[in-house]
This record gives C-alpha cells, sequence and structure tokens, in this order.
C-alpha cells in the first residue's frame, strides 16, 4: 500500500509541495518545486514527513492552494497626486502654512488674508481673524477670463485638505478656503463644505462663482467629510468621445418664438438670433467635454458672449493654453477647401469673422461647434439660423456644414453665404481645437507630466483614452498614486477620427 501510494504521488501530473507539519513551512534547505500550473497541492499528515519515504499512508488531506482574490479599493477614484496618503493631523494653521511652502512666491497668503468675511447661509458678515475653520484671499489676478491661472493654486488647497470656492463681490475675485479639520461641520461653515460634494451644489451665498470640482485626497475620505457614494454621483469622468449631437437635439426649434423661448429658458440668453456663443457653450457643457481645470467658463456662457478672439481674445482667452490650439486662417470660410487644408472634427469650435466692424447689412460674425459627422462624411452642427429675407425668421437647426471634397454644398457654402441668411467667415476664420483631438487625430502615443491633483480617471476623462490602457501602458495598478511631475506615456488612442 505505501509503495502504492508513492507511485500514485509520483506520477501524478500535478506536481506537489510536501510542508512539514511541524515547521509549517519548507525548511530552509529544501527548494520549492517549481509548478506551472494553478492548482498546485499540499500534502499534509496527522504524523508530519521529513521526506517522501517517510509519508504515512494513513489520513492524508489534499489541499488546494489558495487562489488570491484581490480586495475590491475602498474608493472609486485614486489618491490625487499631491495628497499624502495618511491623514496628516496637522491644525488648520499648520495646513496652511504647508499649502504657503507649495506655493512659493506665486502668491503671498498673509498679505492676501481677509479678517472680515460673508458667512451667506448666515447672511452676515464675521470676523474669522482667529478662526480655525475658515480662510478668504484675495486673488484678483484671478478674475474673469483668467480664472484658469488659479488651477494650481486652487489644487494645492485641495491636496492638502481644504474645500475651496470663489467669491466675486463686484471687481473683487477671492478664494475661500475651508480645512478639513475636526469641528469644521460642526462650525457655522459646513454648509460650504456639504455643498461641494453635492452634484452641481452650491451653498447659499450668492457670491459664489462656480468653477469645476476637484477629487479629495483619500483620507478626507477616511475621516468622515464626505462619502466615496457621494463621490460617484459629485464626478462623471466618462472618458468616452462625448456625444454632443444627442443632448443639442433637445434644443431644435422650427420658428423664432419656440427659437426664443429655448435660448431664454433653457440657454439662458435673451435673443435666439444672437444666441450662437452660449448655445456653443451649452452643447460642450450638456456633453460633459470641458476640461478638469478651474476656469471661468463653468460658470456660465459669458465667455462666449459677445466675443471676438482678435478683439477682446474672448472666447479663446477663457482657457488654459495647454489644453488647445488655434489654427487662423484670412481665407475666406465660404468654397474653403477643408479637405485638402485640414478637416474639422467633432469637437472643433469656429468662430467665422464677417467685418472688422458692425456692419449693418447681411454679414455677421459666428460661432458655432462642430457636433459629429453623418453617414456622409458630413460635418455637422446644431446652431441657430437666421433668415433675413423674404420675412425675419430664426431658428435652432442641425445643418451640415460641408462635406469634405465638395466645394459647393452645405450651410458654409450656400445660407451662410447669402443674402437671405446672411454672411459669414468672408474675412476668415479661427478653428479652436482641444489637445485631446490633436492627440487622437495624431493616432500616437504622446508623454505627458502628470498635474497636481491628477489621477488616472482625471487623466483618462481629459485625453479619451480608458483609465485601464494608460496603466497598461505605464505598468501601473489602477489605484496606484501618481506624483506630480513624473512623466506617463498616453497610449495609442483606442479610437481615432478618421
Amino acid at each position: 500500500m505505501k509503495n502504492l501510494l508513492i507511485n500514485l504521488l509520483l506520477a501524478s501530473s500535478v506536481p506537489l509541495i510536501l510542508f512539514s507539519l511541524f515547521k509549517g513551512d519548507l525548511p530552509p534547505s529544501q527548494p520549492e518545486m517549481s509548478s506551472g500550473a494553478d492548482s498546485i497541492v499540499n500534502v499534509v499528515t496527522e504524523a508530519g514527513i521529513e521526506s517522501i519515504d517517510g509519508l504515512s499512508e494513513k489520513k492524508v488531506q489534499f489541499i488546494p492552494k489558495p487562489v488570491p482574490v484581490a480586495e475590491t479599493p475602498p474608493y472609486s477614484f485614486g489618491n490625487p497626486a499631491g495628497c499624502s496618503v495618511s491623514a496628516p493631523n496637522l491644525s488648520s494653521e499648520e495646513m496652511l502654512a504647508k499649502v504657503q511652502r507649495e506655493l512659493g512666491d506665486t502668491l503671498n497668503l498673509a498679505e492676501h488674508r481677509m479678517n472680515y468675511i460673508w458667512n451667506g447661509p448666515l447672511n452676515t458678515m464675521m470676523e474669522v481673524g482667529n478662526d480655525p475653520f475658515v480662510y478668504e484671499f484675495s486673488v484678483n489676478t484671478f478674475e474673469r477670463p483668467f480664472t484658469y491661472k488659479a488651477d494650481v493654486t486652487a489644487t494645492t488647497f485641495l491636496t492638502n485638505g481644504f474645500v475651496i470656492w470663489f467669491r466675486q463681490y463686484g471687481s473683487n475675485f477671492r478664494l475661500l478656503a475651508i480645512p478639513m479639520v475636526p469641528g469644521v461641520l460642526e462650525s457655522p461653515w459646513a454648509g460650504y463644505v456639504t455643498a461641494y460634494w453635492q452634484k452641481d451644489g452650491i451653498p447659499n451665498d450668492e457670491h459664489i462663482f462656480p468653477v469645476t470640482k476637484k477629487l479629495p485626497c483619500h483620507w478626507v475620505v477616511d475621516q468622515g467629510f464626505v462619502s466615496d457614494n457621494a463621490l460617484q454621483k459629485t464626478f462623471n469622468f466618462d472618458w468616452h468621445m462625448p456625444d454632443y449631437l444627442t443632448g443639442g437635439r433637445q434644443y431644435l426649434a422650427s420658428n423664432c418664438k419656440d427659437a426664443n423661448r429655448i435660448s431664454q429658458e433653457e440657454i439662458g440668453f435673451w435673443d435666439a438670433a444672437s444666441m450662437c456663443g452660449p448655445l456653443a457653450w451649452t452643447l460642450i457643457k450638456d456633453a460633459n467635454a470641458y476640461p478638469y481645470r478651474i476656469g471661468n467658463w463653468y460658470a456660465d456662457a459669458m465667455i462666449f458672449t459677445d466675443a471676438n478672439p482678435k478683439w477682446n481674445g474672448r472666447p479663446w482667452a477663457g482657457f488654459d493654453p495647454e489644453t488647445y490650439t488655434v489654427f487662423h486662417t484670412e481665407t475666406p470660410m465660404p468654397g474653403y477647401d477643408f479637405e485638402h487644408n485640414g478637416n474639422l472634427y467633432p469637437g472643433d469650435i469656429i468662430y467665422s469673422y464677417s467685418t472688422l466692424y458692425q456692419s449693418n447689412d447681411e454679414r455677421f460674425d459666428h460661432i458655432f461647434l462642430v457636433a459629429g459627422i453623418d453617414e456622409n462624411n458630413a460635418r455637422v452642427s446644431i446652431t441657430n439660423m437666421v433668415r433675413n429675407i423674404p420675412t425675419f425668421d430664426c431658428f435652432i437647426s442641425e445643418v451640415n456644414l460641408y462635406t469634405p471634397g465638395d466645394l459647393v454644398n452645405g450651410v458654409i457654402n450656400n445660407e451662410w453665404n447669402s443674402r437671405e441668411f446672411g454672411r459669414t467667415g468672408v474675412m476668415g476664420f479661427d478653428v479652436f481645437r482641444w489637445a485631446w483631438e490633436t492627440y487622437h487625430l495624431e493616432g500616437q502615443s504622446r508623454a505627458y507630466t502628470v498635474r497636481l491633483g491628477d489621477t488616472l480617471e482625471t487623466i483618462a476623462f481629459d485625453w479619451k483614452v480608458s483609465p485601464e490602457s494608460i496603466a497598461s501602458t505605464n505598468r501601473l495598478n489602477l489605484h496606484d498614486p501618481l506624483v506630480s511631475g513624473m512623466t506617463i506615456l498616453l497610449p495609442v488612442p483606442e479610437v481615432q477620427f478618421k
């Protein structure tokens, strides 16, 4: 029987590792037997073993090797670059001092600190010189349209455990910072904390200037200031290509009465005939297509209102130059050979010029978004249209702008080059293109420098590639922490523009 059992063991196709019951492991002098199989079998006897010859014939147990189970991360998003792994256990003043060290000479917090500030929920001014739960700083250099320049400053506060809001008092622009320290949720500033972690939440404060919200450090979740469930509801990092058309079709209107109602009630602009900028802004925001950055474009459509890049820089001046490029041509837009000179793609924003000055004739400046490409390769937009003759009327229409290779058809070549609908682009045009579009058009991997506050999810969102593909390209796990300033590779885009 003994020899039979030995022969069975030696003939088995599954390698065996023999463990001593007394040792609890292989002796250091005994090498572990290699195996290419996952189901390694442990042989354990009641008497214990020192060698195969001493194997007991009784009470032999074959125990499958446990298969490691991947632990489910307790967070839905990575720990933002710049965040500590655990709570720093600092006082609010120590937290503020750490922010100042990281900001360096870019902003002297002590010089810009306010001692008397407004509390909206309480509807009163408060003396806060010794208040450990709130700080406010004058930051007029970040006033619109240059609010995007506040991104690093705001993110520095956030990665050090503050909730931040911007506030505007006439021409005065302020940064409100509330530290996540024990007692803050029982303080007069609790409403500013809870509102930050609500989707589209804004505290009861008329001076709030809304900007993009950003993820907190993991320790802020650990300490109970916000739940992971609340973060999942607040943040949408869908990395897929934005769908401008589906959401945009809800605004279509076949006459001026309906167009004006939609403009006023849903877009928030008083006149359908001149709503082109606010409409383009709305389509982009509805598609969740603005970058994960602080910027004044988030608050409202003002950056797209009364815009003229030649005169006031708007709307381009309101965005971080790292996030886009602008192509300008003086060549008239009607009859322009896009196929030869460079096609337009979904996400492109066009500003078409008519005259250097306002004109009383049929010429007009226009802003419109390239919202899609149809089955015939035509470039499609949802935009307002104004008919001047034979009778005035206005619409919000889904239109074909042009088809590559066709210099005759499409609204660019027809309706927007006529007395009936007016002429635009006769003095050239700008093409504003997001950096992620250029990346997909090139179809190549590219180096990316991790920014303060980044996670794999936010990078994936900004560049429209999956976080899994970024992790795989860089041999990272999805929840590996990133370090601000490190260089990673963005993969070859999974979906490329054709």
